[in-house]
């Protein structure tokens, strides 16, 4: 009777850690859920798209309908703080208010193309805004090129997990620093600023014979005519610290990656302390 009794419960060990170890295969073959897709389109001189979208993993695309250039610079909002009252503080010369925080979105494409890029956001209150000059040097947003934008709590649930990237992109203090070559095909980059202020990533194709430097001048010329290189997008200013997913098609050719932001020293654009980079991409 007692080995009897032995082999029953022997029996219903096994039985339990079977069904455990099934459950746990079932888990486990369960699929993350995908990265939701927002898409903005950019015309001259306005946003379309969703006042809300959720927080956490999303990816940002930006169709570019308009003849100009156009980019989705994201400001998250501090604690309290409005669109209005961004909108008033950014009359004022000078950087942006220290409670308006710098969150990526994609740097423009071509006009009639797209780009997109993939990150983290917070819930909360937020700001888009294109800070392009036109042929006169006169900022989109002030030509009313700027929208609220609400970053809601996502539903309870499995979160949508970031992108692999296939290659890292560090930026600092001047530089942006890769972890492998760029080759042709299409990639996702990671990147991340390791700087201790803002800074964005601009990609683009230069045309046969032109260097980088040139696509600078261009830009400081007051983008007179096409440009001499096919903007990729990448992505606008983001916060120290902070990362981005950036998936691009390449062809084989020279590229220019740049950052013009303002730098908190001296005020003078990143690209004139360096942070101007040309690659071969083979």
């Amino acid at each position: 009777m007692l080995s009897r009794a032995l082999f029953r419960a022997a029996s219903l060990v096994v039985l339990a850690v079977s069904a455990v170890a099934c459950s746990r295969r079932e888990a486990a073959q369960v699929p993350p859920p995908p990265v939701p897709v927002v898409t903005f389109t950019a015309t001259d001189f306005a946003f379309q798209g969703p006042d809300t979208i959720p927080s956490g993993v999303v990816t940002l695309r930006l169709v570019n309908r308009g003849p100009s250039l156009h980019h989705v610079q994201m400001m998250q909002l501090g604690e309290g703080k409005t669109f209005d009252s961004l909108m008033v503080a950014l009359r004022n010369p000078g950087p942006p208010p220290a409670w308006a925080r710098f969150v990526a979105g994609p740097n423009p494409p071509a006009p009639g193309d797209s780009a997109e890029i993939t990150q983290t956001l917070r819930p909360g209150n937020y700001a888009m805004i294109c800070v392009i000059p036109n042929e006169r040097g006169v900022p989109h947003i002030a030509m009313g090129m700027a929208k609220p934008l609400v970053v809601a709590p996502a539903a309870a649930g499995a979160a949508a997990p970031e992108p692999t990237a296939h290659v890292e992109v560090a930026l600092s203090d001047y530089d942006f620093a890769l972890s492998a070559p760029l080759t042709a095909g299409t990639h996702t980059l990671k990147v991340t600023n390791a700087g201790p202020q803002p800074h964005e990533f601009f990609i683009a194709r230069l045309d046969s014979g032109v260097t980088a430097q040139q696509l600078v001048d261009w830009v400081h010329g007051g983008m007179q005519g096409r440009p001499p290189a096919l903007p990729l997008g990448g992505t606008t200013a983001f916060a120290a610290g902070d990362h981005t997913f950036v998936t691009l098609t390449l062809t084989p050719g020279d590229y220019a990656l740049l950052c013009f932001l303002p730098d908190v020293g001296d005020g003078r654009e990143h690209v004139a302390h360096g942070m101007v980079k040309q690659i071969r991409v083979s």
